[in-house]
């Protein structure tokens, strides 16, 4: 037998054992904390059957077979999955509350509801892993960003949902060009004095023609002298006429609508989405308000 006397640990080693298990217990409780995130737009309700309620019980349901705690259930209603998560004021509380350290699992009812495109996707999964220990679930896709194979196959996935992003958005523009080639109204802001009808072409709105006939009048073409844009606002405003945007009538508004071919039976386009652009300028096939 030694004769050495026995050795113990110092007490520094026995208070780091002490943090480690406090950390590790916090930790266990924390894992059971998740927070339910539904985003979905206007477009993708109608399309898909996805809103927000669909969503909202599909989460709750998850996270109760799971025995998930929910500490808080996030919206953001009508936002495009093209836009940065932390732009978004729903998500902006996900992330306070993972700085917080509130919870410990994000759950979605799908990928795509993160983002649409790969580099906020991939990102954000990044960050919430490594700076708040956050990992990602989506209730309808079997994939757990908590691990690196998940984190993987989440990337690969947000891929996919970006390149289908892009084909909607060709296909959509595409089909505005051609409809504009034609001479249709192909989108954008509803001239003042028009409306839309359900064929999504433009019909006068008496009342407001009636408006815009007389801004032009009052300009003129060819006459001198000829009222000035902000004398035509001011007139407008002390007859209490309302502008399109139901406030005062400034003297940009009137030349805005004074710049509008679609008054004179045209449609203009400048459509930028292949790169190059491309100029459309004919007659359209709206009745026009000034001859």
């Amino acid at each position: 037998m030694s004769d050495l006397p026995a050795i113990s640990g110092s007490r520094r080693t026995a208070r780091a054992r002490g943090r480690i298990k406090t950390q590790e217990a916090a930790k266990a409780v924390l894992a059971t904390r998740a927070v339910a995130y539904l985003r979905v737009s206007t477009d993708e309700q109608a399309a898909h059957g996805f809103g927000l309620e669909t969503q909202e019980r599909a989460l709750r349901a998850f996270a109760e077979s799971q025995a998930y705690e929910l500490v808080a259930v996030i919206t953001d209603a009508g936002v495009s999955g093209a836009t940065r998560p932390a732009d978004r004021a729903g998500f902006g509380e996900v992330l306070q509350l993972a700085a917080d350290g509130k919870f410990s699992v994000l759950l979605v009812y799908r990928f795509d509801r993160l983002a649409r495109e790969i580099r906020y996707a991939v990102t954000t999964v990044a960050d919430l892993a490594e700076t708040h220990e956050v990992g990602i679930r989506s209730v309808t896709e079997p994939i757990d960003t908590a691990t690196p194979m998940g984190r993987t196959v989440f990337a690969i996935l947000a891929g996919m949902a970006e390149s289908e992003r892009f084909t909607i958005r060709d296909r959509t523009a595409g089909g505005k060009l051609a409809k504009a080639g034609r001479g249709g109204f192909a989108g954008g802001r509803v001239p003042y004095g028009y409306a839309t009808d359900r064929a999504g072409g433009l019909v006068i709105v008496p009342e407001q023609a009636a408006i815009v006939r007389r801004i032009f009048r009052e300009r003129g073409r060819g006459k001198r002298p000829r009222a000035t844009l902000q004398a035509i606002a001011e007139g407008l405003n002390r007859d209490g006429i309302p502008s399109p945007t139901g406030r005062r009538w400034r003297h940009d508004t009137v030349g805005y609508v004074l710049d509008n071919p679609k008054y004179r039976g045209a449609v203009e386009y400048l459509f930028t989405w292949t790169g190059a652009e491309q100029h459309v300028l004919q007659p359209g096939t709206h009745e026009a308000i000034i001859g």
